[in-house]
């Protein structure tokens, strides 16, 4: 359970008094409820402090935003609006896990978008030590994932508050891990409409126990048997394998690498064939972090999603 505070004593805390504090309704999720609630939050009221504003010319405005998580954490986000006004089509981007990674990895894919009149929203994500942090229950990347998507809904809720994003076309892009997040996201936030997912994982619960990946085996054998299983226990109910069939009608882009080496073939196929329609795919001659083929087709696939063009 999160616990509450006051929308002030936040701000306070947090922020400085110039911080905006809106009450938001919970969105409707897509997944049966029992399966939701692992992704419900409180609707408290949100606080918001924006950082300066850099303008790119024949670009976009690129501010630095930071909101609060439902447990007071910050939640960093930067925004690439396009220049002029009225609402705009919006992304919102997950980044991969590691610990050197950062949103502004998707700044300059944001920054193609936006001058095509495409806002996006780069969000700073909770999982920096993949298969490293294991809390006393053994469920530190299962605790990361579900922080990952209930972070994304607040930024998606700040996003409706404010009349530049348009959240009748809302698409999400995630890499790896945020493309795990992303997943569960399209499946419990009604808002998604699309979803791009880079090099996603189909069944790490099921992959993590016969890996010979050197950082995913070394992993494994730091556990002791119970402690295996504990963690087992804690991310089997989150592979996006069991997810991706609650997302319609979003639809859907799979991007592949064929040398990625943490996710099998098999394991990308079954992940596609659990996928409703609309669907399609993209295999690229590259390992997990894709090529620049595959950043021409994702720009090439959310423009046409969301502007119809």
């Amino acid at each position: 359970m999160f616990k509450s505070s006051s929308c002030a004593a936040r701000s306070l805390a947090l922020f400085a008094a110039t911080a905006a504090c809106i009450a938001l309704p919970t969105a409707l999720a897509k997944a049966p409820a029992e399966q939701a609630a692992q992704f419900a939050y409180p609707a408290a009221k949100l606080a918001a402090l924006p950082g300066g504003t850099f303008q790119k010319p024949k670009c976009c405005n690129v501010t630095e935003w930071k909101l609060t998580s439902p447990e007071g954490e910050d939640i960093e986000v930067t925004v690439v609006d396009p220049l002029g006004k009225g609402k705009r089509p919006t992304i919102v981007w997950l980044h991969r896990e590691g610990q050197d990674v950062k949103r502004a990895g998707f700044a300059q894919e944001a920054e193609t978008l936006a001058a095509m009149g495409i806002a996006s929203l780069l969000v700073e994500l909770p999982f920096k030590q993949p298969y490293l942090a294991k809390s006393a229950e053994r469920s530190g990347d299962a605790d990361a994932i579900r922080r990952a998507v209930i972070n994304a809904r607040r930024v998606i809720d700040w996003a409706a508050t404010r009349p530049e994003f348009d959240l009748k076309q809302l698409a999400v892009v995630g890499h790896r891990f945020g493309a795990w997040a992303a997943v569960l996201l399209t499946a419990v936030d009604s808002r998604i409409d699309a979803a791009v997912l880079l090099s996603p994982p189909g069944k790490p619960s099921g992959w993590l126990q016969v890996s010979e990946q050197p950082r995913a085996k070394a992993f494994r054998e730091s556990f002791d048997k119970a402690q295996w299983a504990d963690y087992l226990t804690a991310i089997e109910p989150l592979d996006p394998e069991r997810w991706i069939g609650l997302s319609a009608p979003s639809k859907l882009f799979f991007q592949f690498g064929s040398a990625d080496a943490w996710v099998q073939t098999l394991e990308q196929v079954d992940l596609f064939r659990a996928a409703p329609q609309p669907k399609s795919r993209q295999m690229y001659e590259s390992d997990e972090l894709l090529n620049d083929e595959a950043k021409k087709d994702r720009i090439a696939w959310l423009k046409r999603t969301l502007t119809g063009k």
